[in-house]
């Protein structure tokens, strides 16, 4: 386990792509070291201790999980003396699903992992205003989605909000996520940094509005340069679909829900064609109907 590179965006700026391609944001402040998303586990930021160690910095680390996927935050135990800054329902969601995706995930861990939420939480923003950083919610990809705004340099880190081709949606809120990322077109950021695709363009976020506006219309995508993508476009319409049926089940069994009882039952999002998941949530759907005496 490595960090294949190291890029200087700005003279107190860094970005430090792993060797599974996704990437850090570092922010050399006056009183904080900013780390935007922690990876894996205890050994990702073992390795990101050792870059610290090679440049002058803050000794005081301040996290931010820029949503609560687990590629994102599994590193936030290894830093539990840290501040660690997220939005609101970043928090929520992790605390709902973050025991849920490290059983389901565990392969990809690197360390013991165990699940530290954040600290400190935000509704709309949270500025440092001694290192002029910026920390805004921008819901999206998944609902608990934020930005990092280093104003000295310009620099937006935005996450999984954009990634070449095309990105994900965890989130049934697709309008909301085009305006979001129209907000990042009409911007005078200078440079956006995504955690899986690097520095991206202003095209690339207009791409992805592109192919955001043909799913919402329920329009056919063209699929045929996406490459390994079109797993990804598949694994979009079917969550879609999902988050419908558990919007269903959550009235149902409302307290009760449990995310994890729900979405261990569901089939691989990746893996399944839509009619034949369609008709497994509709069977699925039936049992928690007869179980709550609905039927």
């Amino acid at each position: 386990m490595t960090i294949l590179s190291s890029i200087r965006v700005s003279d107190r700026t860094w970005i430090l792509t792993f060797d599974d391609d996704i990437s850090v944001m570092i922010i050399i402040g006056t009183r904080y070291t900013v780390l935007c998303d922690t990876h894996l586990g205890p050994e990702s930021i073992r390795e990101i201790q050792n870059f610290l160690a090679s440049i002058e910095h803050p000794d005081i680390l301040f996290i931010f999980n820029s949503h609560s996927d687990w590629d994102h935050i599994w590193g936030n135990c290894a830093c539990p003396d840290s501040i660690i800054a997220a939005h609101t329902t970043c928090r929520e969601r992790m605390k709902e699903r973050g025991v849920y995706d490290l059983s389901r995930q565990k392969a990809q861990t690197r360390g013991s992992v165990q699940i530290l939420l954040p600290n400190l939480t935000f509704d709309s923003r949270l500025y440092l205003e001694d290192d002029e950083i910026e920390f805004r919610y921008a819901p999206g990809h998944t609902i608990d989605s934020s930005v990092c705004y280093d104003q000295r340099g310009n620099i937006l880190y935005v996450g999984d909000l954009v990634e070449d081709p095309i990105p994900y949606i965890d989130y049934d809120r697709i309008d909301v996520y085009i305006k979001t990322l129209e907000s990042l077109v009409s911007s005078s950021v200078q440079v956006f940094i995504s955690a899986h695709s690097g520095i991206i363009t202003r095209d690339l976020i207009r791409s992805n509005i592109a192919y955001l506006n043909t799913v919402l219309t329920g329009r056919e995508v063209d699929t045929s340069s996406f490459g390994s993508y079109k797993a990804v476009h598949q694994a979009n319409l079917n969550t879609l679909l999902i988050f419908r049926y558990e919007a269903l089940v959550r009235k149902i069994l409302g307290d009760a829900f449990s995310f994890e009882t729900f979405w261990s039952g569901i089939p691989d999002p990746e893996g399944s064609d839509q009619k034949s998941l369609e008709n497994f949530l509709n069977q699925y759907l039936l049992e928690f109907q007869t179980r709550k005496g609905f039927l």
